[in-house]
């Protein structure tokens, strides 16, 4: 089963308006530092153009497997022991202030997006972790 993640519309707005932006730089920048500032800002879109069309949790029988753009993460359900909400900004890419914070194994976590449908993915969850604490 997938979940799509929920998507801040102002960081939606940031990271499409990046392109347009490194090319009104290229037009403006003469000679190589023009080229120099749109390589980077390609660099830094199209990861992040990717994780706006590519983020969505997935559930398999024994996993629960976690895409933002490039990134992937396989957490298996025996392995999760509690999920809960966090607002902490400044541990992982997501797209939204509000992530969940997954714990699993010993003393290992994860902080990603929250979906769209939270109570549907809440009501998986505890169906398939039936020993985690899940506060959502």
């Amino acid at each position: 089963m997938r979940f799509s993640v929920n998507k801040n519309p102002l960081l939606i707005v940031l990271v499409v308006s990046l392109i347009p932006i490194g090319f009104i730089g290229l037009t403006m920048e003469e000679g190589a530092e023009g080229w120099i500032g749109l390589v980077i800002l390609l660099l830094i879109s199209i990861p992040l153009l990717w994780a706006l069309f590519q983020s969505y949790h997935e559930m398999t029988d024994e996993e629960l497997i976690i895409v933002f753009g490039p990134i992937r993460k396989r957490v298996p359900f025996r392995d999760i022991k509690e999920v809960k909400y966090s607002y902490n900004p400044l541990s992982s890419p997501a797209w939204t202030m509000k992530r969940l914070e997954i714990r699993y194994s010993n003393y290992k976590s994860i902080l990603v997006s929250t979906p769209q449908d939270d109570l549907e993915f809440k009501k998986q969850l505890e169906a398939r972790c039936p020993d985690a604490e899940i506060r959502i």
